[in-house]
């Protein structure tokens, strides 16, 4: 059980729980989302975040050789060489961009690659859409995950919606209404203190904590810590 204290909010005490179940109507991103071709690039500023191309893939693979940064992956360690990469880029580039939002995260002054970030899933272990990102390990600690997770809020909420029908984690519904409030959803594991900070600062909330099968050690467990943030 931990015990959370956010501004001026009330503490609040979140337990690791299981798994529960719902069908709920709410909104979410229509599909097919925009594909690369329409998007436009967005300049904060700081950063550069456009939308990402295969011609990306060395500076992708230079980063995923880190192990620093693929310690917090599902994958865990470094890509065997740039076809791995390409692969692992493959999954949000056409014509698989029309059910994934995914970016290019660049220093505008330079053009530097620091990492990517979007939403790549749509059905995530909550049932909601799942937001991530992935930084050079030279670029943490400068406030740059942050200000892209607020410049990519702003982008996904302003797709198009459309009503549909979400199998969801029961304690992740709220609202009075028959259209259930719309979620984005971020899981990260307890020990990422690092994206934590993040996400509470980009206006996320821990709501649940669970224990699942550890995606690395089929053998082990792990908790994970989910964050969400409401649609406006």
């Amino acid at each position: 059980m931990e015990t959370l204290a956010s501004g001026t909010e009330p503490t609040m005490t979140i337990a690791r729980s299981t798994l529960e179940w719902t069908t709920i109507k709410t909104t979410l991103p229509a599909l097919p989302y925009p594909p690369i071709a329409e998007r436009k690039a967005v300049r904060t500023q700081r950063l550069l975040i456009r939308p990402t191309e295969m011609a990306d893939a060395e500076e992708f693979h230079e980063m995923r050789l880190q192990p620093e940064v693929m310690k917090w992956t599902l994958q865990g360690v470094p890509d065997v060489d740039v076809e791995a990469t390409r692969r692992f880029m493959a999954k949000t580039l056409p014509p698989n961009d029309t059910e994934t939002f995914n970016f290019a995260i660049r220093l505008a002054e330079t053009g530097q690659l620091l990492g990517v970030g979007g939403s790549h899933m749509r059905n995530g272990e909550l049932g909601w859409p799942v937001v991530g990102y992935m930084f050079r390990s030279d670029a943490w600690g400068k406030g740059y995950a942050t200000e892209f997770l607020r410049a990519f809020q702003d982008m996904w909420w302003a797709l198009p919606r459309a009503e549909v029908e979400l199998k969801v984690s029961t304690d992740t519904v709220q609202g009075e209404s028959e259209i259930k409030d719309e979620f984005i959803v971020a899981v990260t594991v307890r020990s990422n203190m690092g994206s934590h900070g993040v996400l509470k600062k980009s206006g996320y909330k821990l709501i649940k904590i669970w224990e699942d099968e550890d995606a690395q050690f089929g053998d082990k467990t792990i908790d994970l810590h989910a964050f969400a943030a409401k649609r406006p």
